[in-house]
This record gives C-alpha cells, structure tokens and sequence, in this order.
C-alpha cells in the first residue's frame, strides 16, 4: 500500500522546485513517462536528462534549456527524496500536476 503522506509531501517539495525554474511541464511529463519505462532506474533517468540537454531533438530553441533545468531539478530533488520505485514516480507526476495547476 502506498504512502501517501510521503508521496505528497515529496510531490510538494517538487512542485516547489518546478515552480522557481523554467521548466516546460510538458517535458516534466515526458521525462516521467522514460522514467517508467526504465522500471525506476534512476541512473536511467539522470542519463536521459543529460542526453536531452546536451542532444536534444529539434523541436524548440528552448527544449535545451528546458532539459538543463530540468537535469538540474531532479538531481537536487532526487538527491533528497525518500522515496523510490513506483513512488518517487507518483511524487514526480502529482509534483507536475500541482505546479501546472
């Protein structure tokens, strides 16, 4: 069974975190869905992220911006999170889903 008071506290702290950088949400989202589909792996993700913001596809002017925050975010969030698996990625979504609110 999840623990909820953790997960929203942790999803607190990053909304906090999404809300003082410039972070496209939508990347945020996108971001969430690789780390799903790596099973959690956290190395996975930080891999990711700093691939994005150093290569990332042609789509924006901004999109590698957007990944250098977004890197720079989940490593000072991740670094501090209690929570792992299943529920770091629950944090992560209810964190985007608060700071796009």
């Amino acid at each position: 069974m999840p623990n909820w008071d953790a997960i929203m506290k942790e999803a607190k702290r990053l909304e906090n975190l999404l809300r003082r950088s410039d972070i496209d949400l939508n990347e945020a989202e996108k971001a969430l869905g690789y780390y799903i589909f790596k099973g959690y792996d956290d190395a996975a993700m930080e891999r990711y992220l700093e691939e994005m913001a150093t290569n990332p596809p042609l789509r924006s002017n901004r999109t590698q911006g957007y990944y250098k925050e977004l890197s720079r975010v989940w490593q000072q969030w991740s670094a501090q999170c209690a929570l792992s698996g299943i529920d770091k990625a629950r944090a992560w979504g209810w964190g985007v889903r608060m700071a796009k609110s």
